[in-house]
C-alpha cells in the first residue's frame, strides 16, 4: 500500500485478488454499497480490484477495516475452509431479514435440524449449507417471531414454537398444536410455556421430525 499525506487527508490503495467473476462483483457491489462515507476508486484488472481510497485518516482506516471485513465476507461465502463450511457474516445473514431479528443460536439449531453441520464462531455462522438456504431458515424463523409478538409465551417456548415452525413452514397455531400433541410445551395459566428442559425439547423434536411420525394424539 502507498500512502501521500496532502492537506491533512491522506490517499491509500489496496489490491484485491479474486479467482473469479462471480468473486470479483461481490467484492464490487459490497465496496459500493458500504462505502457511502468516504471518496474511493476502483479498478479492475486482471485477477486483481484495485481500491483507491482519499479522505481524512479516521475515515480511511474506518474504510480499509470494512474492506478486509468484505473480502473475507466473500471468500468466506464462496469458498470453503478444510472442514467444508462456508463461512456467512453475522452482518450479512441478518441483511437478509426484512422482520424482526433473531437468536443465531436458533437458526444453527435449524440449521442442524436439516442435516447440515452449523457453528457460531468469530462472528460468522460456518456451515456446509448454502447462503439461500441460510437466508431462508433465517426469514421463516424471523417471520416466525413477528407472528407471536402478542401472543403471551416464555422465551425459549417461542424459540422452539419458532424452530419448528420454520423448519416444516407452517403457521404459529399449527406449530403449537404440534408441540402440545408431542408435549413438548404446554399452557398454564393463559401463559405457553416449555413442558421439559430445552435441551431436552430439542433433542425429542429432532426424534420426532426424523421418525417422521404423526404428532396427533
Amino acid at each position: 500500500m502507498a500512502r501521500i499525506r496532502i492537506s491533512g487527508f491522506i490517499k491509500r490503495y489496496v489490491s484485491i485478488r479474486y479467482d473469479t467473476e462471480e468473486e470479483m462483483i461481490e467484492l464490487v457491489e459490497r465496496i459500493s454499497d458500504r462505502l457511502d462515507y468516504i471518496d474511493f476508486k476502483l479498478d479492475v484488472r486482471s485477477k486483481n480490484l484495485r481500491v483507491t481510497l482519499y479522505g481524512p485518516k479516521d475515515l480511511v482506516k474506518e474504510a480499509l477495516a470494512d474492506i478486509g471485513e468484505i473480502v473475507r465476507g466473500v471468500k468466506g461465502m464462496l469458498y470453503p475452509d478444510i472442514r467444508g463450511l462456508y463461512s456467512y457474516s453475522v452482518r450479512d445473514v441478518m441483511s437478509l431479514i426484512r422482520g424482526v431479528a433473531i437468536p443465531l443460536n436458533i437458526l444453527v439449531y435449524a440449521l442442524r435440524l436439516r442435516g447440515y453441520r452449523a457453528l457460531i464462531e468469530d462472528g460468522c455462522i460456518r456451515t456446509d449449507a448454502s447462503l439461500e438456504e441460510v437466508a431462508s431458515l433465517a426469514a421463516g424463523i424471523s417471520d416466525a417471531y413477528e407472528e407471536m409478538k402478542y401472543l403471551d409465551m416464555t422465551p425459549t417456548c417461542k424459540r422452539l414454537v419458532a424452530l419448528y415452525a420454520a423448519l416444516k413452514d407452517i403457521s404459529i397455531g399449527e406449530a403449537i398444536d404440534d408441540l402440545e400433541s408431542m408435549k413438548l410445551i404446554k399452557k398454564e395459566n393463559e401463559r405457553y410455556m416449555l413442558a421439559r428442559e430445552f435441551n431436552q425439547s430439542l433433542k425429542l423434536l429432532e426424534d420426532y421430525m426424523s421418525s417422521g411420525e404423526d404428532h396427533e394424539d
